[in-house]
């Protein structure tokens, strides 16, 4: 019996020091300049996942939201008239094209703060900061110049975020900030939100640091990346959304 139970509990730990996402070496690709943009490919027990990340440093870049009611643009076309020099699919929507949650514009809001179990986060950006906030966090000022609310949370102090669906696998579009504040958003195809959880909180993810907060975006067939390198980069969009999130060099 004792012999049983230990090679029971042998068992066990071994499979927790199997179990995990193990990166395959980054592949810089062409960016604009203060811009990093990689692609990677990872493994955990005989899954893949591939990945593309944009990052920043705050101190010359930031977000920016880009408003498409009519649905007249797609990211690249929304992209070039921003100026920007990055861009992924923004967040959720009605049939209608009526936003989903909080939105807000160069300091005008074009929908309001929502209360729903899907909306569980907010990007906030303001003149000098950006930040990615739980929903219970959030609290008007007229200091935000952009925001854009969406869910759920997949990474919080550094740690996957429990409880996420495990069933479903689509591709994603997520907003990070990591551990040295540097920001960015990154796409990743056909993973449940808890296996992207928990691939986001390892740690050699990013080479500055490790994520801090991640958030969900809109993504399955929404789900698109823009960067303006030489030549463009653009995997695109299968369906026509209600706004985009934008990488701008600050003034």
């Amino acid at each position: 019996m004792r012999l049983a139970l230990a090679l029971a509990i042998l068992l066990l730990t071994l499979a927790s020091l199997r179990a995990g996402w193990v990166f395959s070496s980054a592949e810089p690709q062409k960016a604009p300049p203060g811009l990093e943009f990689i692609q990677r490919k990872a493994a955990n027990d005989g899954q893949t996942a591939e990945l593309s990340i944009v990052s920043f440093s705050p101190k010359t870049h930031t977000f920016a939201v880009m408003d498409n009611p009519a649905g007249a643009f797609d990211a690249g076309s929304a992209a070039l008239k921003r100026g920007a020099v990055a861009a992924v699919n923004g967040g959720y929507f009605h049939p209608d094209r009526t936003p989903l949650g909080l939105v807000e514009r160069q300091g005008v809001e074009i929908h309001p703060f929502e209360r729903a179990k899907l909306l569980s986060g907010l990007l906030i950006v303001t003149g000098s900061h950006i930040d990615l906030r739980r929903a219970a966090e959030f609290k008007a000022s007229p200091a935000i110049r952009e925001a854009l609310q969406a869910g759920p949370f997949l990474v919080d102090g550094g740690k996957p975020v429990t409880g996420l669906d495990n069933t479903r696998s689509a591709a994603r579009t997520v907003v990070f900030i990591d551990s040295t504040g540097r920001c960015g958003f990154l796409t990743c195809k056909s993973l449940t939100l808890a296996e992207t959880a928990d691939l986001l909180a390892t740690p050699s993810l990013t080479a500055d640091g490790k994520i801090a907060r991640a958030l969900n975006l809109d993504g399955g067939s929404s789900t698109a990346l823009w960067v303006r390198s030489e030549p463009v980069f653009y995997d695109r969009e299968w369906k026509s959304v209600r706004n985009y999130l934008a990488i701008v060099a600050k003034p």
